[in-house]
């Protein structure tokens, strides 16, 4: 076809060995020898990358996380191929992995090193694509086996599409893989690299369970509640609608619902974020109480604590163990000293500052000794005093604050645990709407309306007021507006007032439940 082209154009082609004019035979017959060396010079190129491997030498590119190995052999040469742990890069990837198992995203760990200027793979910025790969292709840094010492090569091949001329990869089966051992180069423990693979499967299971758009299931809640917030009315979901306030998206959208016969949703009652977060959120310290974790975890403090106090003897003893070899130690120097004088040798500078050190360090241990020494006089008061510290009210102050910074005062990475334990809890909450400005009431199904179901009305309500102001207290105070003590004082003393009236109100409440729609047995109307 080419050799037409150039004739129509009256070009002629010749070549340099044959001198002559090149003709069709010869044409023919130099594409196919030129095809059969390039099918040659593959199939070597290939067992030689095979034999490559086996050695346990690289034959690309490498990976992140490692280096060229300088070794010579007997001439004198380089032998090519050969590799070594990186140890910088190897920490960035132990990191990755990490972050993975952890729960935080390729999008996100992406992020942060770029935020970090930590350099990419071959200097480039950092992709969530590098990190992610393709689990089934082993593309990817989470899915690079070197790193766990297993080298694994041929599992695809290349294809050019003749009519697009781009490379095409498919996978080859199991039985063409080359796989080797290489202890030397693991990066990863095989304990990090089960989590990762633990939850490359969890989120593989969601998105392929997915029925809509799969992507969607992967992605993790923006808010607290994102995505379990229902409409009495219609059974749409509650979506955020403005800043920070959740809407029916039915009824803003005007769409006709079956269920209401073809008429649109009339539930308008919008709710604040932070509001319908209080609300659940309020309802947490009291199931907790109620299942009795606040004495478990006070308990394990308590132990925790009466070990720690109980093993100071110990210590006292290592601290005497410590003293008797620095008073050793000057006394084999003093020796020195005293047969140097005594051979008319003269006198070392340096035996009489390390004399000097040891007198300090003596002096420092003696004074150590004597304090825990006084302590275990009154251990037993310490250990009463520490049992009258720890005790329900102490643990449920601690969890309290961490429900009010972890909220809204910590980064994603930080609040993804807490999130996850919240929605293992409550499994949909489902807003109706109030006459006028009232509130919108809330019913929550899952776990906790079973929890909140067996417990009393006041509990429930005193242990979700002192909550509430327990976060207002902290708002408060990060503010700055608790400047002084008599403001922090005169703020108590209205809690306190406040809660004794609530306690009157509360007496004759009684717990609203109701079946649940195919979720737990109860649902809990707050």
């Amino acid at each position: 076809m080419a050799l037409k082209r150039l004739r129509f154009q009256d070009i002629e082609l010749w070549t340099v060995h044959g001198n002559a004019l090149v003709t069709d035979m010869e044409m023919g017959l130099r594409a196919t020898l030129s095809q059969e060396l390039i099918e040659q010079i593959r199939y070597r190129t290939r067992e030689g990358m095979k034999t490559a491997v086996r050695k346990g030498k690289a034959t690309t590119c490498l990976a992140d996380g490692y280096k060229l190995k300088l070794a010579y052999d007997g001439n004198g040469d380089r032998i090519p191929g050969l590799r070594d742990i990186d140890q910088k890069q190897a920490d960035v990837i132990r990191w990755i992995f990490q972050q993975y198992a952890d729960g935080v995203s390729p999008r996100d760990i992406a992020k942060k090193l770029n935020d970090q200027d930590t350099p990419g793979p071959r200097g480039a910025k950092w992709r969530d694509t590098a990190i992610r790969g393709h689990v089934s292709r082993g593309t990817g840094i989470l899915n690079n086996e070197t790193y766990i010492g297993r080298v694994v090569w041929n599992r695809r091949n290349y294809r050019k599409n003749p009519e697009t001329e781009r490379r095409v990869a498919r996978s080859n089966k199991g039985g063409n893989w080359v796989v080797n051992d290489v202890p030397d180069l693991r990066i990863i423990d095989d304990a990090l690299w089960a989590q990762v693979k633990a939850r490359q499967k969890e989120l593989g299971e969601l998105f392929s369970y997915t029925t809509t758009n799969r992507l969607n299931a992967a992605h993790r809640p923006s808010y607290l509640l994102s995505g379990i917030l229902e409409c009495a009315e219609c059974g749409g979901p509650y979506a955020i609608m403005a800043k920070d306030r959740y809407g029916c998206t039915n009824h803003k959208k005007r769409l006709p619902i079956d269920d209401l016969g073809g008429e649109c949703c009339q539930n308008q009652k919008t709710i604040l974020r932070n509001d319908v977060e209080d609300r659940i959120l309020a309802c947490l310290p009291a199931a907790f109480l109620h299942l009795g974790i606040f004495e478990e975890v006070a308990n394990q403090v308590m132990q925790s604590q009466v070990a720690k106090l109980k093993s100071q003897p110990t210590q006292s003893q290592q601290l005497k163990a410590e003293l008797q070899r620095v008073e050793q130690e000057q006394k084999n120097i003093i020796q020195q000293i005293s047969g140097r004088a005594v051979e008319g040798r003269p006198r070392l500078t340096a035996l009489d500052d390390l004399l000097d050190q040891l007198e300090e360090k003596r002096s420092t241990l003696t004074t150590q000794l004597q304090e825990p020494a006084d302590a275990n006089l009154n251990l037993e008061e310490r250990l009463a005093e520490l049992r009258a510290q720890t005790n329900p009210d102490t643990v449920r102050y601690i969890v309290d604050t961490l429900l009010f910074y972890l909220r809204d005062h910590a980064d994603t990475a930080t609040n993804q645990p807490f999130i996850d334990l919240v929605r293992q809890l409550v499994q949909k909450v489902v807003i109706g709407k109030t006459p006028g400005h009232q509130p919108a009431t809330l019913e929550v199904h899952g776990r906790i309306a079973s929890i909140l179901a067996a417990m009393e009305a006041s509990t429930i309500l005193e242990e979700r007021f002192k909550l509430l102001k327990h976060h207002d207290y902290l708002a408060r105070h990060e503010s700055g507006e608790l400047d002084t003590e008599l403001k922090r004082k005169k703020l108590l003393d209205a809690y306190a007032e406040e809660l004794s009236v609530k306690r009157l109100e509360w007496q004759n409440i009684q717990v609203s439940v109701v079946a649940g729609a195919g979720f737990e047995p109860a649902a809990f109307r707050l």
